[in-house]
């Protein structure tokens, strides 16, 4: 089903109730007014929304309904038992419709007859929807006729002339409006696709592209340049309320079938106040137009003969016959008339024997039926032929998907008890080893560990089906950036196409909203340093047009994001000479630093390429930033370059920062937590295995290096490892570079609710935050870039 449709219908669940309770309330205090504009909000926002889709018997029956409400809340008139009655059996007929359209993405067949009378009995106490003629005096066909305008031929020539029969033969009228938006609309606020597609009544719509499109170098795709001419039923006062934020925009105009046949023969109209309706035998044929009428009558002969259209089909089909006769001056009646009858009339109208049915059915030019000369689609087995129109009293009909609106905060705190719930659960294992160690019943230990697991999987489940509740696409991040990269890259002097790829990636709505500023760094970073002006990458044999990308994928329990752009690249060198400048880099690291090394240079604090200070960039504060606020969502960031090719730089998210999973060591006897995304791995060395380089322990890892960390010593805390026992080492990767940390023990996996640190201990940054285990101990749980800051610095 279409989203937009999907929402429609959760929303209009909310819509009619409100409209059912206000309409009950009214009939108990009728003089209330806050309860009429209640009601009348309701009714309107459902009209306004209802009109986003092809339903317009829904449209116009929710607009005699709103017209009725407008009515008693101006005053005109008093709401009485019976316009209760009639408003809530519309409300419930429209309830009925949604249930069919929920299942079949269509309003029933008959909603056009089901509505017609309650439109009548709504509009009755308004005056009914026509004039009636006094008695004797010539019916009149229109009110008003304006001189058709030159601007009705863009809905075709062919329509023009089935629309100019048909009104003939019901001495009726249509108004027809052409929309001008300005260039500038979009930054009024004002969507001319989305005002066109609420037009109530509407019979056609046509959209006129510009005489001559802007060369692309200058082509801007925020100015609107089309206009569109649409038919309606509605009425003049009807549009004139709709576009009544842009009546110098748009031009109305009322037309019969004479005038709109006037237009077609390119004869002026005069402005005439009423033109009587003509004699069906004194209809003026046009002998330009009498070729496409017989075209149309052949077609639906040959459509008759080769197939058996039945239903809409058929209706349609009689339709386009009638209008072609009368377009030939020979008026037809077909109402009710089957098959066979719509065959003879044809036959008589073309004066000629019937055709044998083809082998297979010829070429048909009439788009309507061309359609219906096709065969047409098979039942699904098992399916009715015809669906049932959907009663109000139904009890089955659902409209639209079952959606609870929740407030966020209520979410946040069923997500904190879930957290919880988890730390409760991991008190069991404790229980356990209690029950061994110290009451010596490993029955009972057994006991709680089975308890435990099943516990262990309910918590889990419920904090999967949390997170679900907590997810957005990141496409609620992504949305921000056509707009900014549009005006950054004019004010840069810069050509740059935007590109977005898997924004229906979800994560958790704390990554989402966090995410938002690291993106924006990263985007002006590559429009201002990244990207060349447009004769820089011609000269250079690249497309005057870069290209910029955010991209999203899901890796796991993680989402991977990243920005890359086509543009000059990062140059090592001049990154290196521009860190030894600032004094980031000594002129050792200067000559032995590599490329991949001095890329990340530029996440350094105070770091930055740039010449001139401005307001874009300079500063440096830029990339360091992102680095810092991605590290505090638990993530990582990495850039790798290429000179001339572009840069890309991958951001490593967790999906919730709700719950976090530590791995739990302890060292001079005080438990610590080490986030479980950092660990590579758990080792433990004999301690005659442990070398020195150059005043640093390391220990060799399958012919790696890694130098190892005395986490004691690191946190000033007394301790001494014992010689005679193996050491235990936990090997973690920061910054993409493995470390081993000197710890006295490995404790378990669990996951705990990350409280971050305030009061006295807010600035010790080699503490992320605090949790509280299963047995009630508080567990401080470690910043490694820090705690690895500090090993350096006391070494």
């Amino acid at each position: 089903m279409n989203p937009l449709l999907a929402q429609f219908l959760a929303e209009a669940n909310d819509l009619l109730a409100s409209v059912d309770d206000g309409l009950l309330q009214l009939e108990r205090n009728p003089g209330d007014p806050e309860l009429v504009n209640e009601v009348f909000r309701a009714a309107h926002t459902f009209k306004g929304s209802s009109g986003l889709f092809d339903f317009p018997e829904l449209t116009r029956l929710t607009h005699a309904a709103e017209d009725l409400l407008d009515a008693v809340r101006g005053g005109r008139l008093a709401l009485d038992s019976g316009m209760a009655d009639d408003l809530l059996a519309a409300f419930d007929l429209i309830r009925g419709w949604l249930a069919h359209v929920t299942a079949h993405e269509r309003l029933p067949a008959t909603a056009g007859q089901d509505a017609a009378g309650l439109i009548t009995k709504l509009r009755a106490p308004l005056g009914g929807e026509t004039v009636a003629t006094d008695q004797g005096q010539e019916p009149s066909a229109v009110r008003r006729i304006d001189p058709p305008p030159e601007w009705l031929a863009p809905l075709g020539t062919e329509w023009l002339i089935e629309t100019a029969a048909w009104l003939s033969t019901t001495a009726s009228t249509l108004r027809f409006v052409r929309y001008l938006p300005d260039q500038d609309c979009f930054f009024r606020a004002e969507d001319p696709l989305h005002l066109v597609r609420q037009v109530p009544g509407l019979d056609r719509m046509t959209v006129i592209r510009p005489e001559q499109w802007p060369p692309r170098e200058e082509y801007d795709e925020y100015a609107c340049l089309l206009s569109f001419v649409v038919a309606t039923r509605a009425s003049t006062g009807e549009l004139e309320y709709l576009f009544r934020y842009v009546p110098d925009q748009i031009s109305i105009v009322e037309l019969d079938g004479a005038a709109i046949n006037r237009h077609l023969e390119g004869e002026e109209a005069e402005d005439l106040e009423t033109v009587p309706a003509a004699a069906p035998d004194a209809l003026h044929v046009d002998a330009r137009l009498a070729a496409d009428a017989r075209a149309v009558l052949t077609a639906a002969h040959r459509t008759l003969a080769v197939g058996e259209p039945t239903g809409t089909q058929l209706l349609a089909l009689i339709g386009s016959v009638t209008s072609a006769a009368l377009a030939l001056g020979v008026p037809l009646d077909l109402t009710g008339a089957d098959r066979e009858a719509v065959n003879a009339a044809v036959e008589g109208v073309l004066g000629r024997a019937p055709i044998e049915p083809a082998a297979t059915p010829p070429a048909v030019d009439h788009p309507v039926l061309a359609a219906l000369a096709a065969p047409p689609a098979a039942t699904p087995a098992g399916a009715p032929a015809d669906l049932p129109a959907a009663r109000a009293d139904d009890p089955g009909g659902q409209v639209g998907t079952r959606v609870l609106k929740v407030d966020q905060e209520k979410v946040d705190r069923l997500m904190e008890l879930v957290g919880e719930l988890n730390v409760a659960k991991n008190g069991l294992t404790f229980l356990a080893a209690a029950a061994e160690e110290e009451f010596g019943s490993r029955a009972l230990s057994r006991r709680i560990k089975d308890q435990y697991s099943g516990m262990h999987r309910i918590a889990e489940e419920l904090q999967a089906a949390v997170m679900d509740v907590r997810m957005l696409p990141l496409s609620v991040a992504f949305g921000r950036f056509p707009r900014l990269v549009r005006d950054l890259s004019r004010r840069l002097g810069k050509t740059i196409e935007l590109v977005t790829e898997g924004d229906d990636t979800m994560a958790d709505k704390d990554v989402i909203e966090a995410l938002g500023d690291p993106l924006v760094h990263l985007v002006r970073n590559s429009l201002d340093h990244g990207i060349e002006t447009s004769d820089e990458r011609i000269a250079a044999g690249k497309p005057g047009t870069a290209r910029l990308t955010l991209a999203a994928v899901a890796d796991g329990d993680a989402v991977l994001v990243e920005v890359s752009d086509d543009g000059r690249g990062v140059d090592p060198m001049r990154v290196k000479r521009k860190a030894y400048e600032k004094g980031l880099i000594s002129e050792e690291e200067l000559e032995s630093l590599s490329d991949t090394e001095a890329v990340d240079l530029v996440f350094r604090a105070g770091f930055s390429t740039a010449d001139q200070i401005s307001d874009l960039s300079g500063r440096g504060v830029g990339m360091d930033a992102v680095r810092a606020s991605v590290e505090k969502l638990g993530g990582t960031v990495t850039m790798r370059s290429e000179l001339g090719s572009g840069t890309v730089t991958r951001l490593r998210l967790p999906l919730s920062m709700a719950v976090t999973q530590v791995m739990v060591v302890s060292v001079a006897g005080q438990r610590f937590g080490v986030p479980v995304d950092l660990v590579v791995e758990t080792v433990r060395v004999p301690a005659a295995e442990m070398g020195r380089v150059l005043h640093q322990d390391v220990v060799v890892m399958r012919g790696e290096v890694v130098p190892v960390i005395d986490l004691a010593r690191a946190l000033q805390m007394p301790w001494a490892p014992d010689d005679s026992r193996d050491r235990a080492v936990l090997i973690v990767s920061v910054n993409g570079q493995r470390v081993g940390l000197l710890v006295e023990q490995f404790h378990r996996e669990v996951d705990v609710i990350l409280k971050p640190m305030e009061g006295l201990l807010a600035y010790a940054d080699e503490f992320s935050g605090t949790a509280l285990l299963g047995d009630g101990l508080v567990l401080l749980v470690l910043n490694l870039k820090e705690v690895l800051g500090l090993a350096a610095r006391a070494a």
